[in-house]
């Protein structure tokens, strides 16, 4: 479990949430869903569904993800964005990363995942990112860091990717850097 805050690249920070970042959570789901926001309809009914939607994550999670932590990710002292990571006995999970739009397409995204993918190796599990597959940038990022696809877990809307750090990354002998995957699929 995660004490205090912890020292991410790019200067960002993360702590474990508090019931005070409730807003901000809200704020930042209802961000992170553009296709209901732009919705034809009642303005009501979207509210409604963003919040039962935002309810049933976050009590699936708990449910799914008994081990779930949620953190807040922070610049400059400033909420920026949340990570929710599982740490099972088998794998590490990452079950949620999303930034305020002032954040996003400034390469803090990849840098979380391999702060996660370091803490993988080090801890000498899978780490396994469930993506879905209309991002494209992200799926691309993956795949040149070796992440390969689950088929058999997957659906045609998420991608199950896992990656399986190396010897040298499990021992602290290599950076985490681009690789070919080890078949492509599973």
């Amino acid at each position: 479990m995660i004490a205090g805050n912890v020292q991410l690249p790019h200067g960002i920070t993360a702590r474990p949430a508090r019931p005070a970042d409730k807003a901000f959570l809200t704020t930042l789901h209802k961000d992170s869903r553009p296709e209901l926001t732009q919705l034809n309809a009642e303005q009501d009914f979207i509210e409604m569904t963003l919040k039962l939607q935002l309810k049933a994550q976050t009590q699936g999670y708990g449910g799914q993800f008994p081990n779930a932590i949620y953190l807040i990710l922070e610049k400059n002292g400033s909420r920026i964005g949340k990570l929710t990571l599982d740490i099972g006995p088998v794998e590490l999970r990452i079950i949620d990363l999303a930034f305020i739009p002032k954040a996003r397409d400034k390469g803090f995204g990849p840098a979380i995942i391999l702060w996660v993918m370091k803490a993988a190796a080090q801890t000498r599990k899978p780490l396994v990112a469930p993506t879905r597959r209309d991002l494209t940038g992200l799926m691309t990022f993956l795949r040149r860091y070796g992440f390969v696809e689950e088929e058999q877990l997957s659906d045609s809307v998420y991608a199950r990717m896992i990656w399986f750090p190396n010897q040298a990354e499990m021992h602290g002998g290599a950076d985490i850097r681009p690789r070919t995957a080890g078949g492509g699929t599973l």
